[in-house]
């Protein structure tokens, strides 16, 4: 793989210690990072919601260094309804386009995580790896943060209807697992934002009961944040291991 060559209008920033490239796409601001020393097998990074918040924490820095790219979209407006996948979709096939790896690591903290399964699930051949952490993974919850009915205009449900739907990751877990990417999971059990018993753990039980697997860490007295982690290389590891590098 060549080095990656963006459009001479593309705004250019520093970023981490890093060079990013701004522009808009799809109505949406966007931007792809680029690693000092490539890797060469177009491997990258995508975090799909509050892509500021404990860069570090989560391993974004770490992947940089070890040769990914790194991307975002900020189609939130959306909350991950079919119009918000679809912009998504075309997000990454313009990546892969100008010669990204087909497969994303995508970096799901929060509400992130709600944006990652619903992507993952529906496109499942376009992961490579999934990293959850403090997710919301119910549309159906109680603690979705205040914007239920923001959520239920998005998708033009009710919560009711929301609950046994399919656009609901809780319900459609078997696109999930069919992807045979691996999952990893950092979550807090006293997490009063988004709680572990009505997203994470309703989540996990389904994926083992199809007999799917992910790795969970569930820290005692921890809450909604911090997000990520002390060490940072295990997450490297992590995304790393998935793409056999």
């Amino acid at each position: 793989m060549k080095k990656l060559v963006f459009p001479a209008e593309w705004q250019t920033v520093t970023w981490h210690g890093f060079t990013r490239y701004n522009f808009t796409f799809e109505g949406c601001n966007a931007f792809i990072v680029e690693p000092k020393y490539l890797a060469g097998d177009g491997r990258w990074s995508w975090c799909t919601v509050w892509p500021e918040a404990f860069v570090r924490r989560v391993g974004i820095e770490h992947l940089l260094e070890y040769g990914f790219y790194h991307a975002h979209i900020d189609a939130f407006a959306y909350r991950a309804n079919p119009d918000g996948i679809r912009i998504m979709k075309a997000f990454h096939d313009k990546l892969v386009e100008m010669g990204l790896s087909p497969k994303a690591n995508l970096i799901g903290m929060s509400w992130g995580g709600f944006f990652s399964l619903r992507y993952a699930e529906t496109h499942p051949q376009d992961v490579a790896a999934l990293y959850l952490d403090a997710p919301v993974c119910n549309a159906a919850s109680n603690s979705n943060l205040n914007i239920q009915e923001q959520i239920e205009a998005a998708f033009g449900m009710t919560r009711e209807e929301l609950s046994v739907s399919k656009l609901n990751p809780l319900n459609n877990v078997e696109a999930l697992i069919s992807g045979g990417f691996p999952m990893m999971a950092e979550l807090g059990t006293c997490d009063e934002s988004v709680d572990i018993n009505e997203n994470f753990n309703k989540l996990e039980a389904r994926i083992i009961e199809l007999g799917g697997t992910i790795k969970a860490e569930k820290r005692n007295y921890w809450g909604h944040h911090p997000h990520g982690v002390d060490d940072p290389e295990r997450l490297l590891a992590f995304h790393c291991d998935a793409r056999n590098v």
